[in-house]
């Protein structure tokens, strides 16, 4: 009997350690799972870390810096002119192409009157708002200097344009046409038209324009130098093409016969002239004007006029913005006050289909040489 007993008891103890010991290395394997699943998140969040810490502020700073940079490099420049007329229009078809090549746009300012009161008052007012550099058409040869003192004093460049003023001045440069020279040109190819015998007309436009007395100049020193060369009558101070034929048809009626040749240094009397002649046929008085006015080419081409001097009024608005940006970037100029002569062209029949080819390719090359040769 004891010994059934023992035998259950020990039969009973085998079966609950093969139950047991499953159990056992379940809950051994599980720990190490458990363990994982808790490692997990943190190695995770370990691997995410990086990506929170890049430093996502750094492309704002560089835009900033780039358009810090941008600001540095605006220009601020106006332009002053007088008055409305047609020499100005063609200013600023090279200031136009100043700004499509160069990225800088200027400012248009035109007066009311020819007169530097005016001009005085409103150059003042550009400097109020903040501009940098202008470039200035001067009524005074001597009072525009005055007004330059002042502007020049509050850290503000000036550049004549088309007129120079008085030296010293001022002035850091003046970009024009020598306008003595375009007289000069002017008169002699008249006198050669002329055979170099007869009377000429000599016919000015705004008499109180600095540019006005040098032309005048230049053509009685031309005349003056042919013996059968005289000037019959001078007649100026007029601007609307209106008031330009009354008063150039009265003067020629007045001379009749002894007028041989014409000579016209402004705008609006050479286009008063080419359509009187024109109405006319003119095939007697020999004539030469200035500036390329539609009416003047189409004279030209007609064969009712001699020609007409191509000024450069492109290459004035092409250039001076650009000598402006120089200063303004502090660049250092190799003397004072420069005078730059804009190429010019007298205009005939012989080059009416390329002149204004050679007009725009001038002002190309100046553009590209004016750094080497004006500034240090």
């Amino acid at each position: 009997m004891k010994t059934n007993i023992v035998k259950i008891m020990v039969a009973l103890l085998v079966v609950s350690l093969f139950t047991v010991m499953p159990l056992a290395g379940c809950a051994q394997e599980a720990a190490p799972a458990e363990e994982a699943a808790e490692e997990a998140p943190a190695e995770e969040a370990a691997e995410e870390a990086p990506a929170e810490e890049e430093p996502a502020e750094e492309p704002a700073e560089e835009e900033t810096a780039e358009e810090e940079e941008a600001e540095a490099k605006e220009y601020k420049i106006s332009t002053y002119w007088p008055a409305v007329h047609p020499y100005y229009e063609s200013v600023k078809k090279g200031l136009d192409k100043h700004a499509e090549d160069f990225g800088v746009e200027v400012h248009s300012q035109i007066g009311t009157d020819w007169t530097q009161p005016t001009e005085n008052e409103q150059v003042e007012a550009l400097v109020a708002q903040g501009y940098q550099g202008l470039m200035i058409f001067p009524l005074d040869a001597a009072g525009a200097n005055a007004l330059y003192e002042e502007v020049v004093a509050q850290g503000v460049y000036v550049c004549n344009f088309g007129a120079q003023t008085q030296e010293p001045t001022p002035a850091s440069f003046t970009v024009a046409t020598d306008v003595k020279a375009a007289a000069m040109a002017a008169a002699e190819k008249v006198c050669e038209a002329m055979d170099y015998e007869g009377g000429i007309l000599n016919v000015l436009e705004v008499v109180t324009d600095p540019n006005t007395i040098l032309r005048k100049e230049g053509v009685e020193e031309v005349a003056a130098k042919y013996d059968g060369v005289e000037i019959v009558q001078t007649i100026g101070d007029m601007t609307a093409i209106e008031e330009c034929t009354e008063k150039i048809s009265n003067a020629l009626a007045a001379q009749g016969d002894a007028v041989n040749g014409i000579v016209t240094t402004g705008y609006n009397p050479t286009v008063a002239i080419a359509q009187i002649l024109t109405e006319m046929e003119n095939d007697s008085i020999a004539f030469v004007g200035i500036d390329d006015d539609p009416a003047v080419l189409k004279a030209i081409e007609q064969g009712y006029i001699t020609g007409t001097f191509g000024q450069n009024p492109y290459c004035q608005g092409y250039v001076t913005p650009l000598l402006l940006q120089y200063l303004i970037d502090g660049m250092e100029t190799q003397q004072d006050h420069a005078f730059i002569d804009t190429f010019g062209v007298l205009i005939t029949e012989d080059n009416l289909d390329t002149f204004s080819d050679e007009l725009w390719q001038a002002a190309y090359d100046l553009a590209d040489s004016v750094k080497g040769d004006y500034f240090k």
